[in-house]
């Protein structure tokens, strides 16, 4: 209690209100991967904390099928996604790229989602892609970073405003990587937000390459949309033995709704065998999950809408968790009860531990064939426990 009174006394006069419509991401090339495959990560910060897992089949106006976050509304919006051609996509708002000048309503604005449904439906390659940023009508009602992979080594950022985009190639980058919040490196000078939860996470990948070690699924759940390390104070309040810290600075944050991880594949290796990894609710006390899009329609009843409930069962009891996680004062102010993550923690990493080595026997042997089992995919979802 000590420590939550000193933090509370040192502390509040920094609190400051911030837009919850946010997001960490990243793209990892090969050169920087355990197994020389891409990965694309998405924190999700948003004020719609519902969130599920759908699947499109292909078909009609669908050329490719493929999953896709949502939110658990009637909208034909993804969040991030990845489809049957190996093509991945996901995003985050940038609060400096629009145009000086830019009077377009907000009424014509937040088509993202819409974006990257569409891209998921009808995209194969990044070249496709920027093709249908040139062909959407202007101005395109876009405000966003958006980040691709493919399955022909293709990894970028784009840019994107009402009348132009910019590209970024992961692969001409000497780090190996690329991280983006809310901020474009093309727009206007010092503005946007992200600028802590940006540094956060260049300081954990850094490190961690500085030892010598390899990026995988894990590490990005684990050591960034779990970790609570704020590089403006330069420590992490968990390690140094806080109970409780205020909610600011880190890269799971109260707003922090969904993490999508994306396994993509090395070029000629079978596209069926690119992985999207979900964790539903806040990530540090929410499970992760491995999908495939070959599974079809057979994405565990936990993680999508059903006709008794349009909200997904496991993000509903992630948000019942996070209730018990965030203490809120009189003033508004939030702070995070590390003893009671640690609790959840406890109990989430027993059951993500043994789904972990059942996932990683099957995918070790469908990469060896270069093929995946459905049968065998099948009856690991059926098996699943998410908690």
């Amino acid at each position: 209690m000590k420590r939550f009174l000193y933090i509370f006394t040192i502390l509040f006069g920094f609190i400051l209100p911030y837009k919850t419509n946010c997001c960490t991401t990243a793209i990892f090339s090969g050169k920087v991967t355990e197994d020389g495959r891409p990965i694309i990560w998405k924190n999700r910060d948003s004020s719609f904390e519902q969130n599920r897992v759908e699947y499109v089949p292909a078909g009609g106006a669908v050329k490719y099928s493929f999953i896709y976050l949502s939110n658990s509304a009637p909208t034909a919006e993804a969040w991030s996604g990845v489809n049957s051609a190996g093509f991945s996509i996901m995003n985050s708002v940038s609060y400096n790229i629009r145009k000086k000048g830019d009077t377009t309503p907000s009424n014509q604005m937040d088509k993202e989602g819409f974006v990257m449904y569409n891209a998921l439906a009808s995209c194969e390659t990044l070249q496709e892609f920027e093709n249908m940023l040139d062909g959407l009508s202007k101005p395109m009602g876009i405000e966003a970073n958006f980040g691709v992979i493919d399955a022909y080594g293709g990894a970028a950022y784009y840019e994107v405003n009402n009348f132009t985009w910019q590209k970024f190639d992961v692969n001409d980058n000497p780090q190996g990587y690329i991280i983006r919040s809310n901020y474009s490196f093309s727009g206007r000078e010092g503005e946007g937000q992200g600028y802590v939860r940006y540094n956060n996470a260049k300081k954990v990948i850094d490190d961690y390459l500085g030892e010598g070690k390899k990026i995988d699924p894990l590490f990005v759940m684990d050591s960034l949309s779990r970790n609570f390390y704020q590089s403006e104070l330069e420590f992490n309040p968990i390690s140094e033995g806080f109970d409780y810290y205020v909610d600011k600075g880190f890269i799971p944050r109260r707003s922090s709704v969904s993490v999508t991880i994306v396994q993509g594949v090395n070029p000629g290796e079978e596209r069926s065998l690119a992985v999207i990894w979900c964790a539903l609710g806040y990530p540090p006390v929410s499970q992760m999950v491995p999908l495939m899009v070959c599974g079809g329609e057979n994405i565990p009843a936990d993680l999508k809408a059903t006709e008794e409930n349009v909200n997904s069962s496991a993000c509903v009891r992630a948000l019942k968790r996070k209730n018990e996680v965030f203490l809120i004062n009189d003033e508004g102010a939030a702070y995070v009860d590390f003893r009671q993550i640690q609790l959840f923690r406890r109990k989430i990493s027993a059951v993500e531990e043994k789904m972990y080595q059942d996932f990683f026997e099957m995918m070790d042997y469908w990469r060896e064939c270069n093929r995946v089992d459905r049968g065998q995919l099948e009856s690991f979802y059926e098996g699943l426990e998410i908690r």
